[in-house]
């Protein structure tokens, strides 16, 4: 129980409990905690004091606010670091959680400028566009969006995209392992995004627009793609 005397704030203490709870297993991840009437209860302290810990741990990151459904514990997040080179399944093996992939969209598509220039072709000229929805323990966590020159890359066509990209590429002594231009904002997420990632409208995500080259510095593909904000944490 929480101690009015004590130095801590009373509202420091029913963090600390919460904190020790989902440590220990007793609130896991993706689970609802109790309701802050309820915590009111338990613990016989103020709503403000409630509110307050609540609002701390979600900052926090060890809880998350889910409209209209209530407050959850936060999953674990994939750690990357975006100044170098890793795959979506080496990365989420890396952290623990199983990859897979659902392949949504793969045709050939006029090169915009961007992408013509990125990619070091005329504009109009024909890539490969492919969109996957990438997994993590079952759970939608990115949308990927990549772009391929499609003279270099034609064998993509008819490739196995539900596994992992890059080591496709490396069976071709293509290795993808130079960032390019990198740049990384938030996005919030429209009808469209929501309903293919499986969250609600105004969940917020990581864009990242990136080119990755290969091993010469010749361009692989550019990557329009969309990260789970609340599952994902960057190093730069």
């Amino acid at each position: 129980m929480l101690d009015a005397d004590a130095q801590l704030p009373l509202y420091t203490q029913l963090k600390e409990i919460i904190k020790s709870k989902i440590r220990d297993g007793e609130y896991k991840e993706n689970e609802k905690i109790p309701p802050e009437p309820e915590l009111t209860e338990i613990y016989s302290v103020s709503r403000i004091t409630v509110r307050r810990a609540i609002q701390d741990l979600v900052k926090e990151g060890y809880l998350i606010k889910k409209q209209g459904k209530g407050t959850f514990v936060s999953q674990h997040k994939v750690f990357r670091k975006i100044e170098y080179v890793i795959g979506f399944s080496e990365s989420c093996l890396a952290n623990g959680f199983t990859p897979s992939s659902e392949l949504l969209e793969r045709k050939v598509i006029p090169a915009t400028a961007e992408i013509a220039k990125k990619l070091q072709l005329n504009v109009g000229d024909e890539v490969i566009y492919t969109q996957r929805k990438r997994m993590a323990d079952g759970t939608p966590i990115l949308l990927e969006n990549n772009y391929f020159d499609k003279k270099r890359f034609a064998s993509l066509m008819t490739s196995d995209l539900t596994g992992s990209l890059y080591q496709i590429l490396a069976k071709q002594d293509i290795m993808a392992i130079n960032p390019g231009e990198t740049t990384l904002e938030m996005a919030i997420a429209d009808d469209q995004l929501a309903k293919v990632m499986e969250v609600g409208i105004g969940t917020p995500f990581f864009y990242v627009n990136t080119l990755i080259n290969d091993q010469n510095e010749r361009p692989v593909h550019v990557g329009h793609q969309y990260y789970l904000s609340e599952v994902y944490k960057f190093s730069l």
